[in-house]
């Protein structure tokens, strides 16, 4: 799984990292350098992953794609996603996730892997009520019609 910031800043400010460890984690570099907020960046240091610098070819054609002028954390996501199509990218950025699936990637986010969580019973059903409710607190952005979506998706399990 290539893992963007956003999906690592959600998670990390509520202490919920751990909900990524049963995913081989792919995070750029780039991304690294992008989460310099507490408590996600000592949240990080805790989560086994591997860090990733795509290849240079793979930064440029991300760059065009994004029609992007500099380098970031996006264009490091799609270039090592160019790098290995089969992974899923987990991110919570809207202009990346529809980059991503025109690429043919498949695509989650921070409620996409609560629901997993839930689903596959690394969580019960009220925790990831309680992982809804703290990411709120956060000041996640999550409308009332998505978190009842989320809460009914858990529901039926």
């Amino acid at each position: 799984m290539i893992v963007n910031s956003t999906v690592i800043i959600a998670l990390g400010n509520i202490g919920k990292l751990d909900l990524l460890r049963p995913f081989s984690l792919l995070i750029p570099e780039k991304v690294i350098a992008e989460i310099t907020k507490e408590p996600a960046k000592s949240e990080l240091k805790k989560l086994g992953f591997k860090t990733i610098v795509p290849g240079e070819n793979a930064r440029k054609r991300a760059m065009e794609i994004l029609q992007d002028s500099v380098e970031s954390g996006d264009t490091d996501i799609v270039a090592t996603l160019l790098e290995n199509p089969s992974e899923v990218v987990a991110t919570d950025d809207r202009r990346l996730r529809v980059v991503c699936r025109s690429l043919g990637g498949k695509v989650t986010g921070t409620l996409g892997i609560v629901i997993y969580s839930a689903k596959v019973g690394r969580i019960s059903k009220k925790e990831a009520y309680e992982v809804l409710k703290m990411l709120d607190k956060t000041g996640f952005r999550m409308s009332l019609e998505l978190y009842e979506k989320v809460r009914e998706i858990i529901e039926d399990g």
